[in-house]
């Protein structure tokens, strides 16, 4: 089986770690061989970015499954001309469906929590609740998974009463910890819904 991830920094985990304490590298440590895995995760890419390479990144691979996982950089107080509202989000997953090769399985994933006083935007933000503006975004990935029948897995909320123990100090990227948490956690899904004996 062929899998890709799709997504932005959490997908691409690079910050803060060694390369081997990669959550999908240490995914594919404990699916095997019989499992291709591609990170297809860029730092920074909204969710507009993203998709702007879903054919050359994604769709060129012919993947048997696809982790999607991104929404962080949609609310990028730096550029207001990078944000990435709710109804263009919904358009992006929309776009994200139609273009889904036949009997391609799908993952979504929420973006996991920021913790806003670590966070370098928090002055940025009126109130400095950047994880606030991220909870509709959120919702919307959890509707869109439960409309396709799709598997989800809610890093958010699997996360947050360790984010502490799991989040880099920069306020948004796994630690070495939560890596290996994530890695879990998807493991533990794919597991459920049967990937592992197809």
């Amino acid at each position: 089986m062929r899998i890709v991830a799709f997504g932005d920094s959490i997908t691409e985990g690079k910050v803060g770690i060694l390369p081997e304490q990669n959550w999908l590298l240490l995914l594919g440590k404990k699916l095997g061989p019989r499992f291709e895995l591609f990170n297809a995760g860029v730092g920074g890419n909204s969710a507009r970015e993203a998709m702007a390479r879903y054919e050359k990144d994604v769709l060129a691979l012919e993947p048997d499954a696809i982790l999607l996982e991104f929404g962080g950089n949609n609310n990028d107080p730096r550029n207001p001309g990078r944000q990435v509202d709710d109804a263009e989000f919904k358009r992006h997953l929309l776009d994200f469906r139609s273009r889904l090769p036949e009997n391609c399985k799908v993952v979504m994933i929420t973006f996991p929590p920021i913790i806003d006083e670590q966070h370098a935007w928090r002055e940025m933000i009126p109130g400095g609740k950047l994880d606030d503006r991220l909870q509709s975004q959120r919702q919307i990935v959890r509707d869109f998974a439960a409309e396709n029948r799709w598997p989800l897995l809610d890093l958010y909320r699997l996360m947050w009463d360790r984010r502490y123990e799991l989040i880099l100090p920069d306020g948004v990227h796994l630690n070495p910890a939560g890596q290996v948490f994530f890695a879990e956690a998807v493991y533990q899904l794919i597991k459920q819904e049967g990937w592992l004996e197809q």
